[in-house]
């Protein structure tokens, strides 16, 4: 039972910090694509973030060595669903394992080429457009692998991009939360509004999967949310989209306020506690434990981010450091 919970509480943790340097590479790529004073002023924080996917990608390895236990698709062949068993040509530990490999490698990948400094602030790397590609197809997948899979007879087309959205939902709430005291007021204001987009986004994929799932009712599917819809977890849907959604959707309506930094660190702060919920939410309900098991994901919430920010400091030191010693070359030499 304690290696169960501790499996479980890891990957609840893994996905709720992982997907913020996931989403600070998307952010770091449009820009590169299209460029913007936003992207300009901001690109620390991303670089900050996406350094640490290398330390994320070490700490979904452990996992790999409990799949029997968190995923229900390994039991026996025999005792699965007819649904399910149709699914096994994909659903089997050999091949999942070798895309969850090839998922990290193209993440740090990704994560090594975006924190490399540049030879001039005027080169754009030809790879941003095929790596927003690839960027996309591997969060997509590894969501349909790692949460969806997690009750393998619930089956969602959109799903990836929900989740897309939640990463760079989250991530602009955190990077703004940290910078938007450096930020001048039409920055602030540049993000916010990218923000409250992306917002909208993942408010009207998230209700697009609801209404296609209740209006089918088919019962291997509505399973899903009927396993949300029970005690404890009711409140915590409906708290989730209060502080995740309908808050900061207000709160970045006004345009002044918007360029408040004050304004738009509360807003960050109530957001983040909304997915924090909503990632509990995800994933936690998928998983038959007792009602303490819930309290190992603070722990290994904290376990990580720790170790995050550890990680964080210390590349810092080389990477980061070089990319401002470029910087300064270049403004010399213009």
């Amino acid at each position: 039972m304690a290696w169960s919970t501790l499996l479980q509480a890891w990957l609840t943790a893994w996905v709720l910090l992982a997907f913020l340097p996931l989403g600070a590479m998307a952010l770091l790529m449009v820009h590169g694509l299209t460029g913007g004073a936003w992207g300009d002023e901001s690109h620390l924080v991303w670089r900050n973030l996406v350094a640490s996917m290398p330390l994320f990608a070490l700490a979904l390895l452990p996992l790999l060595l409990g799949l029997d236990v968190l995923f229900p698709w390994m039991a026996a062949h025999d005792t699965l669903p007819d649904v399910v068993r149709h699914k096994r040509f994909y659903l089997n530990e050999p091949f999942f394992i070798a895309r969850t490999l090839l998922y990290l490698m193209i993440w740090v990948g990704l994560s090594l080429g975006l924190t490399r400094p540049p030879s001039s602030r005027s080169s754009t790397p030809r790879w941003y457009a095929p790596g927003l590609i690839v960027w996309a197809l591997t969060v997509t997948f590894f969501c349909y692998d790692w949460l969806m899979s997690l009750e393998p007879t619930f089956y969602s087309d959109i799903y990836g991009l929900e989740i897309m959205a939640i990463c760079v939902v989250s991530v602009l709430a955190l990077g703004l939360f940290i910078s938007v005291v450096s930020l001048r007021p039409s920055i602030r204001l540049d993000l916010a509004n990218l923000w409250l987009a992306v917002l909208l986004g993942w408010a009207f994929l998230a209700f697009s999967q609801l209404i296609i799932v209740w209006s089918a009712n088919l019962p291997f599917e509505i399973s899903w949310y009927l396993n949300r819809s029970e005690g404890a977890w009711l409140w915590v849907g409906r708290l989730s989209t209060l502080l995740f959604l309908a808050i900061p959707f207000a709160m970045l309506l006004p345009t002044a306020a918007k360029r408040r930094s004050g304004w738009l660190r509360l807003t960050a702060a109530i957001a983040l506690v909304g997915y924090l919920l909503h990632m509990h939410w995800l994933v936690w309900p998928s998983f038959t434990t007792s009602g303490w098991a819930f309290l190992f994901g603070p722990i290994a919430i904290v376990t990580l981010a720790t170790a995050a920010l550890w990680w964080i400091g210390d590349t810092r030191r080389h990477a980061l450091i070089a990319f401002r010693s470029v910087e300064e070359k270049y403004h010399d030499g213009t």
